[in-house]
């Protein structure tokens, strides 16, 4: 969800604008090269300025797109820079629940090697996200000596006690989830209230026999007269309160845990909706140790994701930023990157022997229509993808290419994103 989060907020903090404190004057926008660290000012830092920055810290919370390939990219380069630095630091993963730790722990001991570890920890079943795009950070806590630390709750465990409450976990589940579940802080919580209508109307648009005239008060009525069927917009937000607050003081607590033992500061890698304006495990870091010193380095798409990044009113606790330039891209299961520009969505590449190739689809192409309806942001695309993946459909979209416009249909064995 880290890209649409992305894409979406600029829209979500102007609405949300009525009930902020006022918004700090924010500095002009100069576009800067890809991967460009910025601070909240806007000026160019540079890797050692960044360096200097992040060494006082206790955590270090780093924010991404998953599917992001320059995310990524400059992810491993601050790892890298900071260990050259000779600093000594462990890295804090979203990604891998702590029933992963006794795998992370052979990788710690070098008795796995970050070219198996994909496997051996069964990352594209946990994680769901290619292990290719996260390979290099592991290859860097190889190189420079950095042990790595799962700290999510287990998926399972989550939605047990999501749908069925305490008393359906075993000990087991119990002792896997935080001791204690910290609620959001109100700015976190009306952004959620926003994430719920989106993720509504997406239940609305992809549901079979859906049309553009469903609204969440219809789904409402509908799943009191159908159980079973699309839940209610109250019964949704509690739940995605739940898990998110969850989330977050899980994370926070497994990294308070693991800096205490290990004695190092910890660069936590996770979704930018975790790491944006302190709002997630910042919150919840400082909630159960006020005194930790934190950084949060956060992606930025464009000049409207930057001023909404860097507006402070937002943030809950005061505290140092810095941010990275990275265009807004999706890497698709389908096997194409797909590169958002301004009223655009082009194909920067795509992947041999994928779906996408075997589409048609080149690099170059740009996205125009998914399923007859025109693409303008990357929910259209989701929203297109998932409601032909529930109805068994193929996927069709129509491109243009060197001034040709071309449909093309992708197969969809499964829900594709």
């Amino acid at each position: 969800m880290g890209l649409m989060r992305s894409l979406i907020l600029p829209l979500l903090l102007a609405m949300l604008a009525g009930c902020a404190k006022p918004a700090a004057v924010t500095p002009p926008w100069v576009s800067p090269s890809p991967g460009s660290f910025l601070s909240a000012k806007a000026e160019p830092l540079s890797d050692a300025d960044v360096v200097k920055r992040a060494r006082p810290a206790d955590f270090i919370l780093m924010g991404e797109s998953h599917t992001n390939p320059c995310d990524h990219t400059v992810q491993a380069r601050l790892i890298e820079a900071l260990a050259q630095s000779g600093h000594r630091f462990s890295i804090g993963l979203e990604m891998l629940p702590v029933t992963t730790q006794t795998v992370l722990d052979e990788f710690n001991a070098r008795r796995i090697a970050a070219a198996d570890l994909g496997e051996a920890v069964n990352w594209e079943k946990i994680w769901g996200y290619p292990y290719a795009l996260y390979k290099p950070i592991f290859e860097l806590a190889e190189e420079f000596d950095l042990p790595v630390i799962g700290l999510n709750i287990p998926r399972q465990t989550l939605v047990t006690f999501r749908d069925k409450g305490n008393e359906a976990l075993s000990e087991a589940d119990r002792n896997a989830l935080p001791r204690r579940i910290i609620p959001a802080s109100p700015a976190q919580k009306a952004a959620l209230e926003m994430q719920v209508g989106l993720h509504q109307s997406m239940r609305t648009a992809t549901a079979p026999g859906s049309d553009a005239t469903d609204t969440p008060a219809k789904d409402a009525k509908a799943s009191k007269a159908m159980p079973g069927k699309v839940p209610s917009m109250n019964a949704m937000a509690e739940k995605f309160y739940l898990v998110q607050a969850l989330w977050d003081s899980m994370m926070a607590e497994q990294a308070l845990l693991s800096r205490e033992r290990l004695n190092r500061p910890m660069l936590i890698l996770a979704g930018s909706g975790h790491v944006e304006h302190g709002w997630g495990i910042e919150y919840r870091l400082r909630t159960l140790e006020p005194e930790v010193a934190c950084l949060s380095v956060m992606p930025v798409r464009d000049a409207e994701d930057f001023k909404a990044q860097a507006d402070i009113s937002q943030r809950p606790m005061p505290a140092e930023q810095v941010y990275f330039y990275c265009a807004a891209q999706h890497k698709s299961r389908l096997g194409m990157n797909i590169l958002f520009e301004e009223k655009a969505m082009r194909v920067e590449s795509v992947e041999p022997g994928s779906k996408a190739e075997s589409a048609g689809l080149m690099a170059g192409d740009v996205l125009v229509e998914a399923a007859g309806r025109p693409l303008t942001e990357a929910m259209d695309l989701h929203f297109a993808a998932m409601a032909a993946s529930r109805q068994n459909k193929p996927l069709k979209l129509t491109v243009k290419r060197a001034g040709q416009t071309i449909s093309l249909t992708i197969p969809l064995a499964a829900p594709q994103d």
